[in-house]
């Protein structure tokens, strides 16, 4: 499956607004955990005028500090839900996983540091409690937390 990125969300803060009465609320099973996902209705507009599945791959990096990353990457083929892939909507798939650095020395790294997958032999500890997707001035834009994360949707 060949896949191309479209966005990269890092840092983002979708608020509950973009969340109104329109949008899509539903709770998925990633890699044994249940997990709520808030899709606004733009962003599920944008998905409808695709022609390609998007994946959105939640990343918790682990090196000298810890990052959430949510990327979104368009696939020529429909992915097969299993396990480590979710379905949210029709052309819409989560996975996640997390990664870390061989080392935290930016001095020697030429560019992005390289990352590997970490064995994780627990992945349902690590998986985020909710996802929040947006599309906004021809963006993509993804948050996720758990549960005691400030910036938590107050609906279940």
């Amino acid at each position: 499956m060949t896949a191309t990125t479209l966005d990269l969300s890092i840092g983002e803060v979708i608020p509950d607004r973009r969340l109104g009465a329109n949008a899509h609320a539903d709770t998925i099973e990633l890699r044994g955990k249940r997990m709520r996902v808030e899709i606004s209705e733009s962003a599920a507009r944008a998905l409808q005028a695709r022609e390609s599945a998007i994946l959105v791959e939640l990343e918790l990096y682990f090196s000298c500090l810890v990052r959430k990353q949510v990327r979104f990457t368009s696939a020529d083929e429909t992915p097969a839900p299993g396990h480590e892939l979710a379905r949210i909507l029709p052309g819409l798939y989560a996975s996640f996983r997390a990664v870390t650095t061989a080392h935290c020395r930016i001095d020697e790294t030429d560019g992005k540091p390289p990352v590997e997958t970490m064995p994780v032999k627990r992945p349902d500890l690590f998986v985020p409690d909710w996802l929040k997707i947006d599309f906004r001035h021809g963006r993509w834009l993804g948050e996720y937390g758990f549960k005691n994360d400030l910036r938590q949707s107050s609906t279940p």
